[in-house]
């Protein structure tokens, strides 16, 4: 084990970390943000269009799933940390 690889999964889990939790807690902010680039090139405004709950859902469950490889990588960053003393 080295630094490195340390540090690189301990960077890899703050970043699947945050950007879960961000993804978990405002899922319909990320369903919007996908269907107004989903409304490019369409007869619609971008700000006429309202995501579906289904993709709300889809958001949330996909965000839930970084946020849980966030945890495992900084588990396995602390294993290596503690590896390293």
């Amino acid at each position: 084990m080295t630094v490195a690889a340390a540090a690189s999964a301990t960077l890899v889990g703050v970043v699947l970390l945050a950007v879960g939790l961000f993804g978990v807690l405002r899922p319909y902010t990320v369903a919007l943000w996908r269907e107004r680039i989903d409304a490019v090139g369409s007869t619609r405004s971008w700000d006429e269009v309202e995501p579906t709950e289904w993709r709300v859902t889809i958001a949330r469950y996909t965000f839930a799933i970084l946020l849980g490889g966030g945890v495992l990588f900084l588990w396995m960053a602390a294993q290596q940390w503690l590896k390293l003393r």
